[in-house]
């Protein structure tokens, strides 16, 4: 058995596990005249924390706070270039998912890219300051009123 070290181009959008073929880079047949056979390479990645990969489109998970998602905010998240500003609409729901065009991968194959989907976790406090928890009181008086 031989080692020699290849480069490879690895094509944009690729996924895991997918076998790249490498014509006559191979191991030879069991007769010494035999032409060198293909080599295969399989795909494998490292896992990028801040995303999941779900084909050419990413998943990102962002927690806001509370009054944030009431009022509506910017938020910045991560992209595979550089981190994009996006809206936060007032009254979002906890798990929204926000969708970011072609901000995803590339597609295998193709010329589009996949989509960069945000879902929102609204962080509900556990601990209150005093201010906090007066500004709190007060806003469920105010909702009391308005709903009676």
């Amino acid at each position: 058995m031989r080692e020699e070290t290849l480069a490879v181009d690895i094509p944009a959008g690729i996924e895991e596990g997918m076998a790249l073929r490498i014509p006559g880079r191979g191991m030879p047949g069991p007769d010494r005249r035999a032409l060198p056979g293909d080599l295969f390479v399989v795909v494998r990645s490292a896992p990028d924390p801040r995303f999941v990969r779900s084909g050419s489109d990413l998943w990102h998970e962002e927690t806001i706070q509370v009054p944030d998602a009431v009022l509506g905010t910017t938020i910045t998240v991560p992209t595979l270039e550089k981190p994009a500003k996006v809206s936060v609409p007032a009254g979002t729901q906890p798990n929204a998912v926000l969708r970011l065009r072609s901000k995803g991968l590339p597609q295998f194959g193709g010329a589009r890219r996949g989509d960069l989907y945000v879902r929102l976790i609204v962080e509900v406090p556990q601990r209150l300051g005093a201010e906090e928890r007066a500004g709190y009181e007060r806003l469920r008086s105010v909702q009391r009123k308005a709903h009676a």
